[in-house]
C-alpha cells in the first residue's frame, strides 16, 4: 500500500505507440471508452503537441466490472482518496479485487504490466445515468453520452475536448493551459457554449470564461 503521490523521479513518457497499444487492450472491452486528458486535446487535434506524462482513459462506472476480465495481463489497483478535500494525484493505492464493486468517491484504478512500478494507464469511472454523462463534481452538468466521443484519425476514442478542459480548469496547470490554447481554435459553437455554461456553473470567474466569449 503506497500514496499514489509516491511516483519514480524519471519515469518513462508515452508516446503513440503507448496509446495505440492501450487502445488494442481495451478494444476487448463490450463497453464504450475513452482517451481522456492531454492524448484527447491531441487525438482531436489529430497531432501530438506536447510531451505526456500518463494516459488516461475513461470508462462508465456501470461497465467497470468488466475490467478484469478485459485487461487480464494487467495488475489493476483502486485508489482511495484521501478524505481531506481529494487533492490530485493524492490517495491510497491498494489491490483491486475482481467483483468488488467500486463506489464513491473511489474513482480511479491503475493498470500496471508486469513487474512495473509506474502504472501503464489510468481508468477514471464516469457517473451516468438515462443516457446521460453525468459531472462527478457537479451533477447538474451533463451531456448525452452518444455526444460524449468521437474517433481518431488513428482509431482511437476519445473524451470531448469541452469535458476534458472542464476537468483541466480545477487545477490549471501549465500543460492544462497549454491544451487549452490548443484546443480553442478546433472547438466548434457548440462545444464552446457548453464548456461556458460549465465553467459559469462550476468555476465562477474562470479565467477561461473570457476567451470562450471573445474567440
Amino acid at each position: 500500500m503506497r500514496s499514489s503521490g509516491e511516483r519514480n523521479a524519471n519515469p518513462p513518457k508515452p508516446n503513440l505507440k503507448a496509446l495505440l497499444e492501450v487502445g488494442e487492450a481495451l478494444g476487448r472491452l463490450r463497453a464504450p471508452f475513452y482517451f481522456a486528458g492531454g492524448w484527447a486535446i491531441d487525438l482531436h487535434l489529430g497531432r501530438v503537441t506536447r510531451e505526456h506524462h500518463d494516459i488516461d482513459v475513461l470508462v462508465m462506472r456501470r461497465d467497470h466490472l468488466l475490467l478484469h476480465k478485459t485487461l487480464k495481463g494487467f495488475l489493476l489497483k483502486k485508489i482511495i482518496p484521501h478524505p481531506d478535500g481529494m487533492p490530485p494525484n493524492r490517495g491510497t493505492i491498494i489491490e483491486w479485487c475482481e467483483g468488488e464493486r467500486l463506489a464513491l468517491p473511489m474513482h480511479q484504478v491503475n493498470a500496471y504490466r508486469a513487474g512495473e512500478s509506474e502504472p501503464a494507464f489510468e481508468v477514471m469511472l464516469a457517473e451516468s445515468s438515462d443516457g446521460e454523462w453525468i459531472f462527478r463534481r457537479n451533477p447538474k452538468i451533463r451531456m448525452p453520452i452518444s455526444a460524449m466521443g468521437f474517433q481518431s484519425l488513428w482509431g482511437l476514442p476519445y473524451l470531448a475536448p469541452e469535458i476534458v478542459l472542464l476537468f483541466k480548469a480545477k487545477q490549471l496547470e501549465t500543460r492544462d493551459q497549454i491544451d487549452f490554447d490548443n484546443a480553442l481554435p478546433a472547438l466548434s459553437m457548440d462545444a464552446r457554449q457548453w464548456l461556458r455554461d460549465a465553467l459559469a456553473a462550476s468555476h465562477p470567474g474562470h479565467e477561461w470564461l473570457k476567451a470562450l466569449t471573445n474567440g
